[in-house]
């Protein structure tokens, strides 16, 4: 997606801290994991900002990384044979870079998400859009299954490399990004008979299948997410983005947007993947819905869940049970830095905000893009994001806490539903946490809660709208936040 429009614009419970849930198997009170996408801060620095960078996404209370790699850079030249391309020691593979991110993010006890996207020149399909950008134009879904069968061997916990030394495990993968865009997959629609017709899920849907049995092949236990989808689209059929919400429909063969339904026929058969992932970025406070109906922002995630529950009860979205989704990249710019970004401190309120109404939604995964501000752009603030919860110094070493830190560290809300307050946030550690109540110049216990697995705590209480409440552990307190239907403080 654009950068302006980035500007202006959970799996079943956690086995245990820094531990992802399962795929499969809701539950009533599901976990979230926290983390980032930031590959200037995980994968371009040198060796020594790479590590710090890790010490400040556990300093977050983050526990997930997500690295992105692209296909065409690790296999620049065609495999000779099938036994090539799924042999992760051949020698026409670049792997140096990979190897190396996710070595470093496991020794740093972080887990790994490795996302993988553009195909190779020699994996397109013939008759190809000069417009298109390179690694979108109709990728061979046969090749990228051999593909992702030589990652899931490489990254089995079992490979040795060429220096005699073993690689570490990576269990979960992301098969593409951004589907729903021409930036990665072409062609969006194609033309017949006078009328657009959606080509692009269908496209992707030969992709996700693909990886999905390459991967599985070597472990089953390795968990496939789906590529996150671009929340905006153009209205009008036949442009170059399409509708979050759309796509989804048509890529699990379902039709109809208020009541979603079964088509009678799917093209291509079941869909495959453990977890969906969308990319909500907002277009305002975090309960803001979008404007356009098949766009998908923070409240609207259930414009996927939906077609998701109907596609699995009529065998078109395969393994049959539970999918959970996983928010893949989400942020608002800052001001400061950027003069056209929000105040740091409304942020703040947003993220915790955020993170409770992607949880109330399904959303178990959440990897905020990113953890630090970009370098400026001599053409413009709107030319780099100041997304990160840290301002950007000279080095990763010296970059700087933005109330944002706070917030991802240990957010905390008191939305209403019905009337009761839904008192909830993610401590520091699991462990006991009080809540407090700001009456008379101080603050008074209300009551004293036990994190569940993976540091969540949840009390429905009857509390007056406006009440100014915080969560403490140890030293640590969260942001205030005011009871209501909505965040009610705002920063001047």
């Amino acid at each position: 997606m654009s950068r302006r429009l980035i500007i202006i614009a959970l799996a079943a419970a956690l086995a245990a801290l820094g531990t992802l849930a399962s795929a499969g198997g809701a539950q009533a009170r599901h976990g979230l994991q926290t983390g980032f996408s930031d590959p200037q801060a995980f994968q371009f620095l040198d060796a020594a900002q790479r590590q710090a960078a890790f010490r400040n996404l556990r300093s977050t209370g983050g526990s997930v990384v997500r690295l992105t790699a692209t296909w065409r850079h690790i296999a620049p030249s065609q495999p000779g044979t099938a036994v090539d391309a799924r042999n992760p020691g051949w020698a026409g593979y670049v792997w140096g870079e990979t190897d190396q991110m996710v070595r470093e993010a496991r020794a740093a006890g972080i887990t790994v998400l490795l996302s993988f996207t553009g195909a190779p020149d020699w994996a397109e399909a013939p008759g190809r859009d000069p417009l298109a950008p390179p690694g979108t134009w109709r990728p061979a879904a046969a090749d990228y299954r051999l593909f992702a069968e030589a990652v899931a061997r490489r990254y089995s916990g079992s490979f040795v490399d060429a220096s005699g030394a073993r690689l570490p495990r990576v269990r979960y993968y992301q098969a593409w990004n951004e589907p729903n865009l021409s930036d990665f997959v072409n062609p969006q629609w194609t033309r017949s008979g006078g009328r657009y017709r959606p080509a692009s899920p269908g496209i992707y849907k030969g992709l996700l299948n693909a990886f999905y049995r390459g991967a599985k092949k070597v472990r089953r236990s390795n968990v496939i997410v789906s590529a996150g989808t671009a929340p905006f689209g153009e209205t009008q059929r036949g442009q170059k983005r399409m509708q979050a919400a759309l796509f989804t429909r048509e890529l699990l063969c379902v039709t109809g947007r208020s009541r979603p339904r079964a088509k009678r026929r799917c093209p291509g058969g079941a869909t495959y993947f453990d977890a969906l992932a969308h990319h909500p970025y907002p277009i305002g406070e975090p309960r803001r819905t979008a404007a356009n109906p098949d766009d998908v922002v923070i409240p609207d995630i259930w414009k996927l869940t939906r077609p998701m529950k109907v596609a699995l009860r009529a065998g078109y979205l395969k393994p049959r049970r539970h999918k959970p989704v996983w928010a893949t990249e989400i942020s608002w710019d800052t001001s400061p830095p950027d003069p056209d970004g929000l105040p740091a401190r409304l942020v703040a309120r947003y993220i915790s905000g955020a993170l409770y109404t992607l949880w109330r939604q399904d959303v178990s995964v959440v990897t905020w893009w990113l953890m630090r501000d970009e370098p400026f752009d001599p053409r413009g603030w709107g030319y780099s994001l100041q997304a990160g919860v840290f301002f950007r110094g000279a080095t990763v070493a010296d970059d700087t806490r933005k109330p944002g830190f706070y917030a991802f560290r240990f957010p905390f809300t008191a939305y209403t539903k019905g009337g009761v307050a839904q008192v909830w946030g993610l401590a520091p550690r699991s462990g006991r946490v009080t809540i407090q109540r700001r009456r008379g110049g101080g603050w008074r216990t209300i009551a004293r809660l036990r994190t569940s697995p993976g540091r969540m705590f949840l009390r429905p209480m009857r509390l007056p709208a406006g009440a100014p409440l915080r969560a403490r552990q140890g030293g640590e307190t969260s942001m205030t936040w005011r009871v209501g239907p909505s965040e009610v403080e705002r920063v001047p």
